[in-house]
């Protein structure tokens, strides 16, 4: 590898991501039945492990929740994600706290499902999604990226002016994102049921990101170093 590959890749090295890892639930049991107006509703856990402690993670949740025979309804559904480490520190947030719900719509959207991801880099608002421009899948499914609800308001009287907490996906991963995490779902009203037919969590290890003066250090090398290869180019012709 000669200087110019080395400047190249090094610059690659701290500016680059690395490449998500993707942990389904893969238990039995799916799809699951959601019981219609059941606040007990249902929780399934998935264990991760072989994550380095000690590191920041950006973290991405997958769902797909589908209405069943004559269809659901979106803004039925709460929904948390919670990370217990080992050892046992315990955190959660609201993923879903009936979407669209607001003093003007009590019930909130009646889209029939989700099949989508809830990653804090996202641009808009789960709870306010029909307010952006937005997209369904064949089944009529909400489809895209969005961000977590995080409205701690009791779902029974949550609306969209509701504060959102601080605590995003990412703060999830505590000293150390392995051990348990759990998603837990419900249906808050009644009329229409759901299935969760799958869900997923992946990781993103999140690189130390250098100084701008660092960068530019060294972009300044390799713009030097391709300079005076061009010199040499043109002395030897």
């Amino acid at each position: 590898m000669n200087a110019i590959q080395q400047l190249v890749m090094g610059l690659a090295l701290v500016t680059g991501a690395t490449a998500s890892l993707i942990i389904p639930d893969s238990g039995a049991g799916l799809p699951l039945a959601i019981a219609d107006h059941d606040a007990t509703g249902i929780l399934r856990p998935l264990a991760v492990s072989g994550l380095a402690p000690g590191s920041a993670y950006s973290v991405d949740v997958a769902l797909n929740i589908q209405g069943r025979g004559d269809g659901g309804y979106v803004g039925d559904v709460y929904a948390y994600l919670a990370h217990q480490i080992p050892g046992g520190e315990y955190t959660m947030m609201v993923l879903l706290n009936r979407p669209g719900r607001s003093a003007s719509l009590a019930s909130g959207y009646d889209n029939a499902g989700l099949n989508l991801t809830l990653s804090d880099s996202a641009a808009y608002d789960i709870h306010t999604y029909q307010a952006q421009s937005y997209q369904l899948d064949g089944t009529g499914a909400l489809t895209g990226t969005w961000q977590p609800d995080r409205r701690l308001a009791s779902p029974d009287t949550v609306v969209s002016s509701d504060a959102r907490a601080a605590t995003t996906l990412d703060n999830l991963v505590g000293s150390n994102a392995n051990g348990y995490w759990y998603l837990f779902i419900a249906d808050m009203e009644a009329g229409g049921t759901m299935q969760l037919n799958g869900w997923s969590v992946s990781f993103a290890e999140m690189s130390a990101i250098p100084e701008p003066g660092s960068l530019l250090g060294l972009a300044g090398l390799l713009s030097s170093a391709m300079f005076l290869r061009s010199r040499r180019g043109k002395r030897v012709a």
